[in-house]
């Protein structure tokens, strides 16, 4: 069968695609410009009603696109699987609630298998209206038209993507100019197809360290004021459990209130099942604390890092550092093991947040 969209979103624009000299211009804009006096209300229930209804109160409303952002090992793939088996089930995500609709999971880089399993982990029951797809080792992956018509004719309410870079739908991640272009027919899909979109990303070089959530995704700074929500995933050493494993979840949000409390949350695995819950509140700023920049920094540090660049990159001094890192070490939260290439030196690295604590050190091969 072939889907069709009714109106095709625009190709990305590019300078190859741009008119050439002595081609027909493009059709006049199509001005729609309104009175100031006509849209202004002070019904407060016309108000409320002026938002797009939520698909989980307090976090995400219809036709947003959202980001989930956070730094390597922070378990952005969890986190998100969560909240869109929350959806598909109606049920609540952290202890909020959740207004129930058809989703789609389009997952770029696990294998069939090991997306099954992490499916299966989390959701205690057969999950309904809940779509995905493994898109990795394709020859070729989808455009946003592509799945836009997808979506327009099997009637998804919430898109994830996981994860944005490895879609090709950003030519130059560090132009701001390019990626706003470029990012603004995700902006089309959601208004035309009347679906939510949220994809993952991954933290920007250094992990983030003293960036705002704004700030936190990679690439080029026009991400961060384009997402109507971004869900920033902070790496922690808070907790109740000192060998429990924790982020932080830090929000901005374009259509709900700011709020001073964020979100601990805990992920616990068994053989059988996975937990995604809230195991506490930090006052905002906290997620800035220096063991979660060390922590930030060690994440983004994919064969191990030294105490020196730590001491570089977070700019603390070398008592702060030795202190933070045994306290971390002592938790589990980092492992620690001689460089190979440099006997004396001494090399961190943090295990994945979703397998077991690491006790051997990483593949330092180049």
């Amino acid at each position: 069968m072939t889907l069709q969209i009714s109106q095709p979103l625009p190709p990305l624009a590019s300078d190859e695609d741009r008119p050439s000299p002595g081609t027909a211009p493009p059709p006049p804009f199509q001005w729609n410009v309104c009175d100031g006096g006509d849209g202004w209300t002070c019904d407060p229930a016309e108000i409320a009603g002026l938002s797009d209804p939520p698909i989980i109160e307090g976090l995400l409303r219809e036709r947003e696109v959202a980001t989930v952002v956070g730094a390597a090992k922070t378990a952005k793939t969890w986190f998100s699987l969560a909240l869109a088996l929350a959806v598909a089930a109606g049920e609540p995500f952290l202890g909020m609630a959740t207004h129930r609709r058809k989703v789609l999971y389009l997952d770029y880089e696990l294998k069939q298998g090991t997306f099954r399993k992490r499916m299966s982990l989390l959701s205690p029951d057969r999950p309904d209206g809940f779509f995905y797809q493994c898109l990795r080792g394709e020859p070729r992956l989808p455009r946003v038209d592509e799945i836009a018509a997808l979506v327009e004719a099997e009637g998804y309410g919430l898109v994830v993507v996981d994860s944005l870079y490895r879609t090709g739908w950003l030519s130059e991640e560090n132009s701001n100019d390019r990626t706003g272009r470029e990012l603004t027919q995700l902006q089309t899909f959601t208004a035309r197809t009347a679906c939510t979109l949220v994809c993952t990303d991954h933290t920007a070089k250094g992990g983030g360290t003293d960036r705002s959530a704004v700030d936190a995704a990679r690439g080029a700074s026009a991400k961060g004021g384009f997402y109507d929500a971004l869900l920033v995933l902070r790496p922690t050493d808070k907790g109740p459990d000192p060998e429990g494993n924790y982020v932080i979840l830090d929000p901005v949000l374009r259509d709900w209130p700011r709020t001073q409390k964020l979100p601990l949350v805990s992920f616990a695995w068994t053989a059988t099942s996975c937990a995604v819950e809230v195991a506490g509140e930090v006052e905002r700023g906290e997620s800035d604390a220096t063991s979660t920049r060390i922590l930030e920094v060690i994440d983004g540090a994919d064969k191990g890092i030294s105490r020196a660049a730590i001491v570089a990159e977070c700019e603390i001094t070398e008592g702060i550092a030795r202190r933070c890192l045994a306290s971390l070490v002592a938790k589990k939260r980092v492992f620690e093991f001689p460089d190979p290439r440099h006997k004396q030196r001494i090399l961190y690295h943090s295990p994945d947040i979703a397998d077991e604590p690491r006790q051997t050190p990483p593949n330092l091969a180049a």
